[in-house]
């Protein structure tokens, strides 16, 4: 069998050498080379003439760098190329370990891209509006009566505004306006008017305001028709965006718009005075109908809106404020609470506040009719799960580099020998990392938009993706550039520092304070960000598995939510639902017991003491407590009236009102704007908001005129699915014969419910994607490293297969190391994964604890994963025949 030498000696020589002493010295160094395979064996005799050739030509490549002869700048198109090509030759050599790192990667790399469109998007929510530092919104600090609690209200009672601007100088500029939701019809000719469903009934958000004029001195929008300044100065004027005034009224052209009759709850007959351009960036001021803010007197909007109000307020009730430069929101606190002084001196008391702009989108404090709340912990929580991800990613890229470093060592040592310097192979092995992360980085723009569609119910409406802006240019730019120092430059200051005179006779360079140590503080690092993420989706899934559990206190089987117009036509339809077949009780109500809606209210009980204090109104008719099968704790049910007669509470408000037992409540009388209601019974508590509120002093009495919207009870005993979808149907042809122009509007009342954990449901979604990448990248690095392991260690595991080692003893001893790092790493997590878990358990008044269990569990998958991963290539390895493993010794 003929041997041959290394072929990258031959080449060196090919270099180095003239053409006419070529021939002569490979002769020599080939006869050596055969005595060498003879005396000492192939493999040996191999390093020893490699040795003898960089001997042999380290005077040429002396005398070369000592002479004229200057090398190429390191950063020349030469040497770049020269880097390039050497970068991508030895990533295809090691496939492996290319094939992992890109995998990490581009997983981390997509999961950033994705979390930055998000947040970016999020966090650039009005910031485009010109003075933004200078625009608030007016709310305040409301409190009902001397023993009510003080609580911030994103609104202000309807006579605030007009009197701010009145009585308190130094603001530029207010603006009130009101929400109101109304049908839309455009008038035909003769032919019977379009009618355009209200966008909130329809799913969408606020778009019809009753508005100031001054509203477009703070707020700036590009005038496509009509004259700003006087536009809204009259009643029944209206502008209109851009895109509305299309949908009404086509592609009229826009000057033939002007004048165009709009009606609005179907009696506010207004005339188009103004279009403007829509705004392109995101914003919670989506308006479409301006109508102008004298309509309000001059029509049946004043029983809907009453602007000389002190005593009450209301969501739709809005208000913004421009300040001049230099002055600050602070400079007005003792102004304002003067101001609260003289207006406020009844049961409300009311102090006028500031919220900044910026403020709006994430504050759920303030609420409001119109803007979607974002999470602002959430996003930096985004921010921080994104860096992770990354961090995780480069850290495959360090251990599996600095596993391999000494496959590259003889490439170090013969490169210095050669003339290369420190900083030229820090920038060879920093090419490396830079190209696959530019690959990564095009893979997961390809990615980008497959798993935006993937995850489209974490991405927030309105949300697009354009490669080409300058921000999205700048963030890739700044990955690829971290990403690669990152990841590459710790692995190319180790490989570049080795001494070739060690290298070369196939000794480590390493200290002992490298050999390992970092690597396993990486894997416990990864590892221990892993367990986090298992951890948080474990007791995430089980906080939503409570909440999905318990006990709410009312039934929600088989419960539908029917929307009405809120119209007197609501009561003819709710008579044709009860004659169907399929249903089995009906009740007129204003909300149900839980969910997004409700309304609180001031009762005044006196007894021993006076108790004065907020109550929730729970507004239904006499069907409503055997409908959703609240239990009765003391008394009875209110009688079926035509007006508010008798009061039903829950167990909390008998409490607060001094009865030790229910019965003690039954018969009592409270006091509401004036009049005296009796108790007639107790219910048990029930959950009217979100896990994240106690449950809360409550009454339910039946109000005719907030009674519009009806519950609906269908049968399930014994019935199928095919039932049900039956009995809807048949409600809605009910429907379309009292409303024949509007579209059939009902939800289940479980999916309402589902609606107040939507942050949540989103939290768990996100979590559980974080936690599936981070394992993933982690275990590829750990597939990786064992691989690596095990090649090192293959003439020792042959040996103690030769010794008798059984093949679980070997997979053990190549296992255990890394198992021992999970440990650790659980030992490290655990005490972050519950500080962390606690402080979100701490936004729920009603939560499941954290226990034990969770973290041993979590433990137990990061063991099995690591094992299955670990497993592979040590069974593999300890499978193979040691004849091969020590045929080369």
């Amino acid at each position: 069998m003929t041997h041959y030498p290394p072929r990258w000696t031959d080449r060196l020589l090919e270099w180095f050498c003239a053409p006419h002493l070529l021939e002569e010295v490979q002769g020599d160094l080939h006869e050596r080379f055969e005595r060498h395979v003879e005396l000492i064996g192939v493999k040996a005799a191999r390093r020893q003439y490699a040795w003898e050739v960089i001997s042999f030509l380290r005077p040429f490549a002396i005398k070369r760098q000592t002479s004229n002869y200057s090398s190429p700048p390191l950063f020349s198109p030469v040497m770049l190329h020269n880097y390039l090509k050497t970068a991508f030759r030895n990533l295809t050599k090691h496939k492996v370990s290319s094939a992992i790192n890109l995998f990490g990667l581009t997983l981390g790399i997509t999961a950033c891209l994705v979390i930055y469109i998000i947040t970016n998007y999020e966090l650039s929510y009005d910031t485009f509006h010109p003075d933004s530092e200078q625009i608030y919104r007016l709310v305040g600090e409301a409190k009902y009566g001397p023993t009510g609690e003080k609580h911030p209200v994103g609104f202000a009672p309807n006579a605030v505004p007009l009197a701010l601007r009145k009585e308190i100088a130094g603001l530029e500029t207010i603006a009130a306006f009101y929400n109101i939701e109304s049908d839309v019809l455009i008038p035909s000719g003769s032919q019977k008017p379009k009618r355009f469903e209200s966008r909130r009934r329809t799913g969408g958000n606020a778009d019809i305001v009753v508005v100031d004029p001054q509203y477009f001195d703070i707020f700036t929008y590009q005038w496509l028709a009509g004259n700003p300044k006087t536009a809204l100065n009259e009643p029944f004027k209206l502008v209109l965006s851009e895109q509305k005034a299309r949908t009404y009224f086509g592609n009229l052209p826009l000057a033939e718009i002007i004048g165009k009759e709009v009606i609005y709850q179907d009696s506010v007959r207004v005339s188009v005075a103004g279009i403007v351009k829509d705004w392109t960036q995101p914003t919670d001021f989506t308006f479409t109908d301006f109508i102008s803010f004298a309509t309000i007197r001059a029509s049946q909007l004043k029983r809907e809106i009453d602007l000389d109000q002190w005593d009450d307020i209301w969501s739709a009730s809005q208000a913004f404020i421009k300040l001049p430069k230099g002055v600050t929101s602070a400079q007005l606190a003792i102004p304002f609470q003067q101001f609260s002084t003289k207006h406020f001196r009844k049961d409300l008391k009311f102090v006028p506040g500031l919220q900044p702009l910026a403020d709006l989108h994430f504050n759920e404090d303030y609420q409001d009719n119109y803007s979607r709340k974002a999470h602002l912990p959430t996003l930096y929580g985004l921010m921080a799960i994104a860096g992770f991800i990354l961090l995780i990613a480069a850290i495959n890229f360090i251990n599996l580099a600095t596993a391999q470093s000494s496959k590259r060592a003889k490439e170090v040592g013969i490169r210095k020998v050669m003339g290369s310097n420190r900083k030229g192979l820090i920038i060879q092995f920093l090419s490396e990392t830079t190209i696959l992360t530019l690959i990564s980085v095009l893979v997961a723009l390809v990615l980008i938009k497959p798993m935006l569609s993937i995850f489209d119910s974490l991405i927030p409406q309105g949300l697009t993706f354009n490669l080409f802006s300058l921000q999205t240019l700048l963030f890739l730019a700044t990955v690829v550039v971290t990403t690669s120092l990152l990841a590459g430059f710790y692995p190319s200051w180790i490989l570049s520092s080795y001494v070739p005179a060690l290298t070369l006779k196939g000794q480590s360079a390493l200290k002992g304070s490298q050999k390992g140590y970092l690597r396993k503080g990486l894997i416990v690092f990864q590892f221990a960000v892993s367990l986090v993420f298992i951890i948080g989706t474990l007791m995430v899934g089980r906080q939503l598995n409570f909440m999905r559990n318990k006990d709410l206190g009312f039934s929600t089987d088989a419960i539908i939510e029917v929307h009405t117009l809120r119209d007197d036509k609501s009561l003819v339809l709710a008579q044709k639902i009860k004659q169907l077949s399929g249903v089995e009780r009906v009740t007129m109500q204003w909300f149900p017991p839980m969910g997004t809606s409700y309304m609180m209210t001031k009762l005044k009980y006196k007894g021993k003491k006076e108790v004065e204090m907020d109550v929730s109104a729970k507004v239904g008719d006499e069907n409503f407590i055997p409908l959703y099968q609240l239990r009765l704790l003391a008394g009875r049910n209110y009688v079926k009236s035509d007006s508010l007669r008798e009061l039903v509470i829950n167990a909390t408000y008998a409490k607060a009102l001094g009865f030790k037992k229910p019965t003690e409540a039954i018969n009592q009388f409270v006091e509401m704007q004036g009049k005296q209601y009796p108790i007639v019974g107790v219910v048990a508590d029930f959950h009217e908001q979100s896990f994240h509120e106690k449950i809360s002093s409550s009454f339910i009495g039946y109000m005719p005129r907030q009674s519009k919207n009806i519950g609906v009870k269908l049968v399930t005993r014994g019935g199928q699915i095919s039932d049900l979808t039956t009995t809807l149907a048949n409600i809605e042809q009910q429907w379309k014969a009292v409303y024949p122009d509007n579209k059939f509007d009902y939800e289940f009342l479980d999916d309402s419910i589902a609606k107040l954990y939507e942050k949540e449901q989103k939290t768990g979604q996100l979590v559980n994607t974080a936690t599936t990448i981070a394992i993933l990248i982690s275990c590829m690095g750990l597939f990786g490293l064992a691989t690596f392991t095990a090649e090192q260690r293959t003439k020792e595991i042959g040996v103690r297969k030769v010794l008798g080692a059984s093949v679980a003893s070997i997979v053990a001893l190549l296992s255990k190391d890394f198992l021992l790092l999970i440990i650790i790493a659980l030992i490290i997590a655990s005490p972050i994964a519950w500080w962390t878990l606690n402080q979100w358990l701490q936004d729920f008044s009603y939560k499941t604890d954290v226990e034990w269990w969770i973290f041993a569990l979590a433990g137990f998958l990061a063991v099995g994963i690591a094992l299955l991963t670990v497993g592979f290539q040590s069974v593999k390895a300890a499978l193979i025949n040691p004849v091969n493993s020590l045929r080369s010794e």
